[in-house]
């Protein structure tokens, strides 16, 4: 089990309710609270800690982390963005508000980190699981409204018609 809730919190890079895990491991938030000190035992033997806000858990780094943890996220704002970066800013655009789980189905691949550096950067805002384009990014993209990207209706239409044939 302690792998199974690692593998989860690491995959999902946003706090977790102990209900959802439990639904997705198919157990009982019982079993999940009572793993709970066993995982942050391990995690805190590698250089990591388990974070509790109100019912959402993730896993964090120890706070004397910190300076390494500043310098990284230093690093990662310079420069250009990183094909995967510009992929997941390219189907913001086109689809308007996608959620998380719509990003990474469309890509293949799982997009938080993606979707993290986006928001650090302030090219992309997130409320829950919905993302959205920034003032910012309409101006580094150099237009004032999505429906002047090139071929925006097109584009638009074939991810969205990729995401309704998911749904169905």
């Amino acid at each position: 089990m302690l792998k199974k809730l690692v593998t989860i919190l690491f995959l999902s890079g946003d706090p977790m309710s102990v209900n959802d895990i439990a639904s997705i491991l198919k157990t009982t938030s019982k079993e999940i609270e009572e793993c709970l000190p066993e995982l942050n035992d391990a995690l805190t033997s590698i250089g990591l800690s388990l974070l509790r806000n109100n019912d959402g858990l993730s896993i964090v780094t120890e706070p004397e982390q910190s300076s390494l943890v500043e310098d990284f996220r230093k690093e990662e704002l310079k420069g250009e963005l990183t094909p995967a970066a510009l992929q997941v800013l390219t189907l913001v655009a086109y689809l308007g508000n996608p959620t998380r789980e719509q990003i990474s189905y469309i890509r293949g691949v799982q997009s938080s980190q993606s979707i993290r550096t986006l928001t650090v950067r302030g090219l992309i805002n997130r409320n829950n699981e919905v993302c959205t384009l920034t003032s910012e990014a309409m101006k580094h993209l150099g237009v004032t409204a999505v429906n002047d990207l090139p071929e925006y209706d097109s584009i638009h239409k074939s991810l969205s018609e990729k995401l309704q044939t998911r749904e169905i």
